[in-house]
């Protein structure tokens, strides 16, 4: 039977504008990494391997991970593995490391997610060559215009306006906020993101996620060590990915997220979850457009299809509803791509230790958590994970 992963130590670096950071992105990288360490109790010799995430367009994949890795000062001969697996890399940088723990080949291993965009000249261009090559980057899609088929359409299904969108929009602001390690932590309203820059309709500017710089960090151990620590960890109690057709005219219905649904039913079954709404204390997605968390909310059965911003709107997924969501402000506040895709599993892994900032930490010790990841050109492959809090063992 397979050993069981958890979370042992996680660490992120306050995000900013890649034109206004102070810190290289290996100082990002280093400070993650080390404050990840020491979060967990564990000293470089303690580690087996380290697992780097790198997106081929933006940097050479190999090259990048082993500079980087070669200078954190975690040891030179530390095997590493490079994962690269575009838009979903910083999800899959979780799963990878503690399928290598629970095979009993690994004890103790790293995962660091790398600021992405800084060596980008022109970012949007290199974004708009994940379009397919001969059927669709003629017709002169981008990023934009490619998450606006999802947006478009969820509109048109339940007649859902630019002002209901937007409203998703200000409540993501309003919890970024108070996250000192976000990157746009200001306060918008709805006529604000409404009548911002027209990207691809019904997408406003203020509707899509900015380009951030930040390191993130985490140590999976072994279910035995975890609970040999004197801190809470967070437990990988299920998990697993799952992807759709690349090319758009492939899916099956950009009105629903299909194939997170069906993920969804996968990963709960893997961890005997019947009720998602009643038995999640914490969820962080990532949604980087303003139609993609009520959409997700409704893939992953926290609501009918069509009630997400009603969910949103209600105040459940405030820090004091029933179902805290995206707590962090989500990757509408804060994206550094890789780094940006790992954030939902570190800040559910952080709420399930009690150790997120002060200011978004949900109370009462929250138990269970859910943390998910999406990438693609249509947003077609996606990852889950549900983490479950591992108190230390009582002493005899």
């Amino acid at each position: 039977m397979a050993r069981r992963a958890a979370i042992s130590g996680v660490a992120t670096t306050e995000a900013t504008s890649p034109s206004k950071q102070t810190s290289s992105s290996l100082e990002l990288c280093q400070q993650a990494a080390w404050a990840a360490l020491e979060h967990a109790r564990l000293r470089p010799e303690d580690l087996d391997a380290i697992v780097v995430g790198n997106i081929d367009g933006f940097e050479g994949t190999a090259l990048s991970g082993k500079h980087v890795t070669r200078l954190l000062g975690l040891g030179r001969h530390l095997p590493l593995i490079i994962l690269n697996t575009g838009g979903t890399t910083g999800g899959n940088l979780m799963q990878v490391a503690a399928r290598m723990v629970r095979s009993g080949t690994h004890e103790a291993v790293m995962v660091l997610g790398q600021p992405t965009f800084f060596g980008a000249r022109d970012l949007q261009s290199a974004i708009n060559t994940n379009s397919p090559m001969i059927v669709e980057q003629p017709l002169g899609m981008g990023a934009f215009h490619m998450g606006a088929f999802a947006a478009s359409a969820y509109q048109a299904r339940h007649g859902i306006s630019a002002r209901d969108l937007a409203e998703v929009i200000v409540a993501d602001h309003d919890k970024a906020s108070r996250n000192p390690k976000a990157h746009l932590r200001y306060t918008v309203d709805v006529d604000y993101v409404v009548n911002g820059t027209p990207l691809s309709t019904p997408l406003t500017q203020p509707m899509v996620c900015p380009v951030s710089t930040s390191a993130n960090a985490m140590v999976l151990v072994s279910e035995a060590r975890a609970r040999a620590l004197d801190h809470p960890t967070a437990l990988v109690t299920a998990m697993g990915t799952t992807s759709d057709p690349y090319l758009g005219g492939g899916k099956g219905d950009f009105a629903a997220l299909e194939n997170l649904a069906a993920l969804a039913r996968r990963v709960y079954r893997l961890a005997d979850i019947r009720e998602p709404r009643q038995e999640f204390d914490v969820v962080e997605v990532f949604a980087p457009y303003a139609h993609m968390q009520p959409m997700q909310l409704e893939a992953l059965g926290f609501c009918e299809p069509g009630t997400g911003i009603e969910l949103i709107r209600s105040g459940a997924t405030a820090i004091d509803g029933d179902m805290p969501t995206n707590l962090s402000g989500g990757p509408k506040c804060t994206n550094a791509g890789v780094a940006g895709e790992l954030a939902p599993y570190l800040y559910v892994a952080m709420q399930l230790m009690d150790s997120a900032p002060p200011e978004i930490q949900v109370a009462g010790h929250p138990r269970m958590g859910l943390a998910h990841g999406t990438g693609g050109s249509f947003f077609q492959f996606e990852n889950l994970a549900v983490l479950t809090r591992l108190d230390p063992a009582p002493e005899a």
